[in-house]
């Protein structure tokens, strides 16, 4: 098997990164919650399968910079496995995880999996399906935070994406982005002309030794 892509990054640049199936379950301990995350490893699900370095990364910024997630309506995009949602539904938030509808069969599985013993502190964990400016209007524009880990990789979706984040930060919601930089797939590119076009956004976090951005990011007034 054969794969376009980097020695140090194994993100592809096609769908053929996993052509067998297989399973693999691990457990990370994140903001003193243990989660058992199962990573499903096929053709099929692609780059939704693996839990990415950024999504870890912003896990931790959410920690450490003490972001408040108790009580906040929450919806994350391209939630893959759903390590970041699931943590904050485990911290308190009303979440709903969303992703393509391959996706979703792994990511209902492990909510279902990380239910506390005493239930969720808030409303269970609400899992979707979303595609970036087809079906975005069938959302709320009411949410506390949008929160997006490792999902600036096809710059075909950039326009899609942004007319998606424009329309679920109508109520001032705050956004979260966390991303490898690929230069490959012009990441840089998204942040530096797509989503400025809408949105006031800041650097809030840079990890060099991973080459990994975190961004906050809250819609223009004049949009």
């Amino acid at each position: 098997m054969t794969c376009a892509g980097h020695e140090d990054d194994p993100f592809p640049v096609d769908d053929c990164l996993f052509a067998d199936t297989f399973s693999q379950d691990t457990v990370y301990t994140l903001v003193g919650q243990e989660l058992r995350i199962r990573q499903v490893f096929g053709a099929n699900l692609g780059v939704a399968a693996p839990v990415w370095e950024a999504a870890l990364n912003l896990c931790r910024y959410l920690e450490e910079q003490s972001v408040e997630l108790r009580g906040k309506r929450i919806i994350e995009l391209g939630a893959g496995t759903g390590v970041v949602g699931i943590l904050a539904a485990r911290l308190g938030a009303g979440v709903t995880l969303t992703d393509l509808p391959l996706a979703l069969p792994q990511l209902q599985a492990n909510v279902s999996a990380n239910m506390p013993s005493d239930g969720w502190p808030s409303t269970p964990p609400a899992v979707l399906p979303l595609s970036w400016g087809e079906d975005h209007m069938n959302f709320p524009s009411d949410w506390d935070l949008v929160l997006c880990a490792d999902i600036i990789y096809l710059p075909e979706t950039y326009p899609l994406l942004v007319d998606t984040l424009a329309h679920l930060c109508m109520n001032i919601a705050v956004v979260y982005l966390s991303s490898k930089m690929r230069k490959e797939h012009e990441t840089p590119s998204f942040y530096e002309v797509f989503l400025p076009s809408r949105f006031n956004v800041e650097l809030v976090h840079r990890d060099d030794n991973q080459n990994i951005n975190i961004y906050r990011a809250s819609l223009r007034k004049d949009q």
